[in-house]
């Protein structure tokens, strides 16, 4: 049996996660492809709303399946009173809702139930015309009783118990927008909003009144058809609407709406069943600013940590994982995440540090412990006078090279995994970590990390590598000079005589470089010069770089590759600390497009 009442009830035509549409049934049955989903027990509530009482429904319903029935036939089938049995009869009867026939003994049948549920609705809605022929009558009596608005705002809050009248505030709220609403909801929340048409109705206000609408969700298999639907309507119409995808870990994650920085509703599921068909919400309506600021600042933090919903669902319909991109502001959180990626750590390791990170690695190593076969970690810093020896002890485990870069810090692990680290402030410049952890940039998204890993292999390609730059502090530059245009045999002659490896040649008593004996032996038998004839000066001897007592290796390399120069001895206070050599990057040839077939 499938009885109408007189409920307005906003359903579903097909239940099913493809497609969610919202219709209005007349019924007090909750129908779902033509199965009557309310029963026996919703119909009696209904008609204790009718002003029945417990007994006369019970005769009521006997009524109801058993058709026309005599008093006592009834009082003996349900074991009550005679007595008690007629009074319930000639109440029932008074009230309209069964009626007698003409035949000895009397017997009874009910009126119909459809009758009832009329008549219920014509009451209902004379009751409501006659609320609105009263109501300026009512305001006006109001006026004349309560004392005057307040001049302040006063902060306000209500209570709001149920998911039809939670939906219809929000309504509301959305009609009367100014300038944006903002709306956070899980997966869940997502179906039944959609349902209820909060989201078709921010169309009208983002088309016509230029109202911003952002919405924050959970996008999970269960709602994306939906989602994507929006985001159809949201490029074909042009609307205002933006939609962002933030991984939620509970169906009862609190969800709100705010209006306007003005008011806002923050509403949860009530008890511990969570569904679609759930009608038990409770919420709170608030209009205290302190209390929306702080809402809507989380808000804006989550939307700055969600990617774009068409992403979301491109991964879902795909299965390729969606990257994710934050920043992590709890150093302790930060370095939880870099540990256990490390862990994780498979191919390789990618490293540009500051040149200070470089004497905090060799001190306390953090990649050390993660260091395995098949694992390849390059690290790349500004390597000066104060780092090259922590560097040349790191390169027994990693491939390092120089580069001249001191304003990144980052890590790039598997090219999966990015890290961005900040300088640290002048509070914490004695830090001792290698990597200052707070406010640490993360991300794993596929475009970004391509981008980065492309930039690190181009810095790699144009550094230098650690090998060639060698430290022989307290090395004496050599004690023989000649003038640049003494002749190569005078230069092997002092040589001999002084029983020395190299010379310096000078210019005007000018120390220009330095030359040893293999040079010398190179350059006259491989390129068959005259050593009688050519000038020392004339020789490939390798050109000094002298610093000054505040300038470091940093300098000299910006010295060497100013003058061109491919290989440079470093002097400092008349010692030979270092030797460079640069070696020259080859050019990058065009790709040789094909000759079309002829």
């Amino acid at each position: 049996m499938c009885f109408v009442a007189s409920l307005t009830i906003h359903f579903i035509k097909s239940f099913n996660v493809d497609y969610f549409d919202h219709q209005q049934y007349n019924s007090c049955s909750w129908i779902l492809d033509g199965g009557i989903v309310l029963s026996e027990k919703d119909v009696m509530r209904f008609l204790q709303v009718l002003g029945l009482s417990k007994r006369e429904i019970q005769v009521y319903m006997f009524l109801a399946k058993s058709g026309v029935q005599s008093t006592s036939f009834v009082a003996k089938r349900l074991k009550m009173e005679r007595v008690q049995a007629y009074r319930t009869f000639k109440k029932l009867q008074e009230k309209g809702f069964i009626e007698a026939t003409l035949e000895r003994p009397t017997r009874f049948t009910i009126v119909g139930f459809s009758v009832l549920v009329d008549n219920y609705i014509t009451a209902k809605k004379t009751e409501v015309t006659n609320l609105s022929e009263q109501k300026q009558s009512l305001l006006t009596a109001w006026q004349s009783i309560s004392a005057p608005e307040s001049e302040y705002p006063v902060a306000k809050f209500s209570i709001i118990t149920g998911k039809k009248k939670i939906h219809s505030k929000m309504l509301n709220m959305i009609e009367e927008a100014k300038s944006e609403v903002i709306v956070l909801t899980t997966a869940l929340g997502l179906i039944q909003e959609d349902i209820a048409g909060i989201f078709d109705a921010a169309v009208e206000p983002t088309q016509n009144r230029g109202v911003q609408v952002q919405i924050l969700t959970d996008v999970s298999l269960e709602n994306y058809k939906v989602v994507e639907r929006l985001e159809r309507s949201i490029v074909e119409d042009k609307l205002g609407i933006k939609l962002r995808h933030v991984t939620m870990n509970s169906k009862f994650f609190p969800r709100f709406l705010i209006k306007d920085e003005e008011e806002a509703i923050l509403y949860a599921p009530f008890g511990n069943e969570a569904s679609v068909l759930n009608l038990e919400d409770e919420g709170l309506w608030i209009n205290d600013k302190m209390f929306i600021s702080v809402l809507r600042a989380f808000f804006v933090q989550m939307w700055q940590s969600g990617v774009d919903a068409a992403k979301r669902i491109e991964e879902l319909k795909s299965g390729v994982p969606l990257g994710e991109t934050i920043v992590i502001k709890d150093a302790a959180e930060a370095e939880h995440r870099v540990v256990k990626v490390l862990e994780g750590a498979k191919k390789e390791i990618v490293v540009i540090a500051s040149s200070q990170s470089i004497n905090r690695l060799a001190e306390d190593d953090p990649l050390i412990k993660y260091f395995k076969a098949n694992l390849k970690i390059r690290l790349m810093a500004s390597i000066d006078l104060d780092n090259l020896e922590p560097a040349q002890k790191l390169a027994a485990h990693y491939e390092i090279k120089h580069v001249p870069i001191s304003y990144l810090t980052m890590m790039l692990i598997d090219k999966k995994h990015l890290f961005m680290f900040k300088n640290p402030p002048l509070s914490d410049v004695g830090v001792e970590s290698a990597f200052y952890l707070a406010d640490t940039f993360y991300s794993s998204d596929r475009e970004q990390i391509e981008r980065v890993s492309e930039m690190l292999d181009d810095i790699w390609k144009r550094g230098i590598d650690i090998s060639e730059i060698t430290r022989q502090a307290g090395t004496k530059l050599p004690a023989i000079e000649i003038e640049k245009t003494k002749t190569t045999a005078y230069a092997v002659e002092q040589m001999l005589k002084n029983n020395v490896t190299s010379i310096l040649i000078t210019q005007h008593q000018k120390h220009l470089g330095v030359i040893s004996d293999r040079d010398i032996l190179r350059e006259i038998i491989e390129e068959h010069k005259n050593p009688q004839t050519i000038q020392a000066g004339d020789l490939k001897y390798t050109p000094l770089i002298l610093l000054e007592t505040n300038q470091t290796m940093i300098d000299a390399m910006q010295i060497m590759t100013k003058q061109g120069y491919q290989r440079a001895a470093i002097v400092k206070d008349n010692h030979l600390i270092g030797m460079l050599t640069q070696h020259k990057q080859p050019p990058r040839l065009a790709p040789v497009k094909k000759q079309p077939n002829k």
